[in-house]
């Protein structure tokens, strides 16, 4: 199996499946084929807390983006119920919250601004059910298995693509020997970076890709801009490609800067 494919067995299943070589096969026989009973896993989540898992798994994963919808008091209950069951988890903001001088009145903007955690799901499963199953119940019901197919190959890798990411911070602790829960994305008021680690003051920040094109230089620009904006000083930058990269970033001589290639993910998972 080539590594696309066996990173994509894991971001829909956590596995790989014996006796399927493509991964929308493996996902018409074994989920669309037994949805009936694959849903009985979620029967014992009421609907607020099904549609909250929906657009957790359709959104940003911030914290009071995927509630937004929910009174605040039902958001929370439903939160930590769900923490609690072991559907999601916390990851934290590294934002650091504006320190108010008394002297001086925050701006308006950021009197309203709050800094967000992001959620993630426990299982990547849970997530592909709540992302395409789970909403189109009705159609596999009125036996429309095809309709429902289509839609995933359609958004397939707009889904893999938060994976894929997931994927690279597991490769960078590996090739880093950096403990993975030491690294996670970064985001405040102005940006948002893939991935970021500050490991015994050694900073690293990357930036991952799940696109049919090479990556360019001006990405590797992009993140260095979003870096000085967001006051981060790196000693390295990593890029991650599904499709490789430039003649031009092939060719940088710049130790500071690690191109990781599709490749480099095979065997990632044992």
């Amino acid at each position: 199996m080539d590594t696309l494919k066996y990173l994509q067995f894991y971001f829909v299943f956590d596995r790989i499946l014996d006796g399927y070589d493509d991964i929308f096969e493996a996902i018409d026989g074994e989920i669309l084929a037994k949805f009936d009973s694959l849903k009985d896993e979620f029967n014992f989540l009421h609907q607020e807390a099904k549609n909250f898992l929906i657009r957790l798994a359709k959104g940003d994963r911030k914290r009071f983006v995927a509630s937004k919808y929910l009174s605040r008091s039902l958001s929370s209950v439903i939160i930590n119920e769900l923490v609690n069951k072991g559907f999601i988890i916390f990851e934290r903001s590294k934002e650091i919250k504006p320190i108010k001088n008394r002297k001086e009145k925050l701006k308006k903007e950021l009197r309203r601004y709050q800094i967000q955690d992001k959620i993630h799901f426990t299982k990547r499963f849970y997530r592909f059910w709540f992302r395409f199953i789970e909403p189109n119940l009705d159609l596999l019901y009125k036996n429309q298995k095809d309709d429902v197919l289509n839609e995933i190959k359609n958004k397939f890798d707009h889904y893999c693509s938060l994976e894929f990411e997931l994927a690279c911070i597991n490769l960078l602790s590996k090739n880093l020997n950096i403990p993975k829960d030491e690294i996670s994305s970064y985001w405040d008021k102005e940006n948002e970076i893939d991935i970021y680690a500050n490991y015994d003051g050694f900073v690293i920040v990357a930036e991952a890709k799940y696109k049919e094109r090479k990556i360019c230089k001006n990405i590797l620009n992009l993140l260095i801009q979003k870096c000085e904006k967001s006051k981060i000083n790196w000693d390295k930058i990593a890029l991650f490609s599904k499709s490789g990269f430039s003649n031009e970033l092939l060719g940088l001589k710049d130790n500071r800067v690690i191109l990781f290639e599709l490749d480099d993910f095979k065997d990632l998972y044992e």
